[in-house]
């Protein structure tokens, strides 16, 4: 996939931008011919430039415009990742309108809720069969002016509005859109940009607001540790709803000028891997898992397969320790087979990834010991990470050289943290969220009077490196007073591949 070299060697051209807008912008100005994002498209894999997304950035501002929806209403995203999502999350921006990232595998009851909290005046879907399965639940969602279909048949469109006569295509007006510079309002860095909606396993989901300012902010914060290079091709998994893939798969690219490839599915990952050959990307330990199981699965057939992997595992973890951690080095026998052996078979998994990745984040749960030492082993460059929505979400990470089993790293720049009652990790930094939408019970309850918001996570500090312990509502107090965290019992029992989900429970007798 080309890159186009004119933005070779342009570093931050969207350093000082105070909005998501403005550093579009600044983007396109800076490197308007170079690829912006590459999707799968009837077959075939498809490259949009900068300066082709800001043109179908202004032609929905120009939509938008003729809506005539006020500055600060939502507007719900129901649609999966691509460029037709991201132009309209950024042309939603442009307008002052503030955008609700939704799941498109979610459940059609909590996306009517997500809706119907938000208020949202407008939701885009990218095909009528999407909405369809929301169709029922319009009754309860009053505020509810329209939705756009981005991609449907007349005949399928005519039969819904039957149905429903807010929804329509998304219009096209005639003639050339307006420069995108025209539809920029003069708003500010605390501007709410997007409201991302909480799981809600401890209740109802709560909209946290993110303003512009604060999600430039967290972008900035890991591009210190996990530099965004104008080489690097960014392989985008995780749904743009998740505000991991929002700040670090989205923002964080177009501020250092990457192409974000959009992968097709789960199904086809592994050849969408070996196509496109990343340099970049972000998931959760569940794809790490997968790859490890899958190695142990192929081995099983054969003692002398099984034995080689095993090895090759245990020699690798030890250049690691050895590399990373200053412990003792291979001996002979252990440097003689890796050279002949485990190199290959290391070399093997890494070509699983298309051969080229540079830097692997994983963040949005606990990377269990068993998955990380087998990454580490096989040499893949996996930095673990920690964040949670209300956030930004990125709150440490740390560089290669600086990884350590069993911690999610340090503190990112511009992010501080502290322990409070019960270790409970606090932090404070420009990217935390300006509140939760329409709650401010909550807000007051988790963001305090200084400005630290309370994680509800137990940690543990050790010249500045983290460590996650668990969640404070998740520890077992047993009768003898001694406190049991059950997560490391749940993730050492999922790891074995005959269990695929473990619960841990404290029972009086």
């Amino acid at each position: 996939m080309s890159k186009g070299a004119a933005d070779i060697g342009v570093i931050r051209p969207c350093a000082d931008a105070r909005t998501i807008p403005e550093a579009l912008l600044r983007r396109m100005e800076a490197s308007p011919e170079t690829t912006a994002y590459i999707h799968h498209v009837e077959g075939a894999w498809r490259e949009t430039t900068w300066a082709e997304t800001g043109n179908a950035v202004a032609r929905l501002c120009q939509a938008l415009r003729e809506l005539s929806i006020p500055a600060g209403e939502r507007v719900g995203l129901m649609m999966p990742n691509g460029p037709d999502c991201v132009d309209m999350d950024f042309a939603c921006m442009f307008m002052g309108l503030i955008t609700v990232p939704l799941y498109i595998r979610d459940s059609a009851a909590n996306i009517a809720y997500l809706l119907r909290d938000s208020g949202a005046r407008l939701c885009v879907v990218d095909t009528q069969e999407r909405w369809s399965l929301v169709a029922d639940l319009r009754v309860h969602l009053p505020d509810l002016e329209q939705v756009w279909v981005c991609n449907g048949s007349p005949g399928s469109l005519k039969r819904l509005q039957t149905q429903d006569e807010r929804v329509r295509p998304v219009p096209e007006l005639p003639g050339p859109a307006p420069p995108l510079d025209e539809f920029m309002l003069q708003s500010g860095g605390d501007d709410i940009a997007t409201l991302v909606y909480t799981s809600g396993t401890t209740g109802p989901p709560k909209g946290v607001m993110l303003s512009h300012g604060a999600l430039l902010s967290n972008a900035r914060s890991v591009d210190h540790v996990m530099p965004s290079r104008p080489d690097d091709l960014l392989l985008s998994i995780l749904p743009l709803a998740h505000s991991f893939e929002r700040s670090v798969g989205w923002i964080l690219p177009m501020l250092g000028g990457a192409t974000v490839a959009y992968a097709r599915s789960v199904e086809t990952l592994a050849a969408d891997l070996m196509t496109l050959r990343p340099t970049a990307m972000l998931a959760v330990p569940r794809l790490f898992e997968r790859v490890q199981a899958k190695a142990m699965a192929d081995a099983e057939g054969s003692a002398l397969r099984s034995w080689l992997l095993e090895r090759t595992i245990r020699i690798g973890w030890k250049r690691w320790l050895h590399t990373y951690q200053e412990e003792s080095p291979p001996n002979l026998f252990e440097g003689v087979f890796w050279t002949l052996i485990g190199s290959r078979v290391a070399h093997r998994v890494r070509t699983a990834f298309g051969g080229r990745t540079r830097v692997i984040l994983s963040g949005g749960a606990p990377l269990s010991f068993d998955t990380g030492r087998f990454m580490y082993a096989m040499e893949m460059p996996l930095i673990e990470g920690y964040g949670l929505t209300e956030a930004g979400p990125a709150v440490t990470g740390s560089t290669l050289p600086q990884r350590q089993q069993g911690s999610v790293g340090f503190a990112l720049k511009n992010v501080e943290l502290s322990l409070g009652t019960n270790d409970e990790l606090l932090v404070r930094s420009p990217g935390l969220m300006t509140g939760y939408w329409r709650n401010e019970t909550a807000t007051q309850e988790t963001i305090d009077e200084k400005g630290w918001l309370h994680t509800g996570d137990r940690a543990r500090i050790v010249e500045g490196r983290v460590s996650i312990i668990g969640r404070i509502k998740d520890i077992l107090v047993l009768s003898t007073g001694e406190n049991v965290n059950p997560e490391p019992i749940e993730a050492a029992l999922v790891a074995d591949r005959l269990i695929n989900q473990a619960c841990v429970i404290a029972v009086s007798y």
